[in-house]
């Protein structure tokens, strides 16, 4: 994974109100995203930083309906 690489993430199940599993390149990450995604949701994800933590950004379209919630960043727990 390296900043401004463009990912495709699954959200796997949520874990509680504010985290969510995701798959992201083969790996089950911790993410607590800025706004709902669902369990099934294929979210597009660009790399905005990995050190000291990994941020995510959602990127626009990448949920169905959802896609009018604002572009904000999505912090990663490994």
């Amino acid at each position: 994974m390296r900043v401004g690489e463009i990912l495709l993430a699954t959200v796997r199940r949520k874990l509680t109100r504010q985290r969510v599993l995701i798959t992201l390149k083969g790996q089950s990450l911790v993410a607590e995203p800025e706004y709902p995604v669902s369990p099934g949701d294929q979210i597009e994800v660009q790399v905005l930083s990995i050190f000291p933590r990994i941020r995510l950004r959602l990127l626009p379209g990448a949920t169905p309906p959802k896609s009018s919630q604002p572009d904000l960043p999505m912090d990663l727990h490994t």
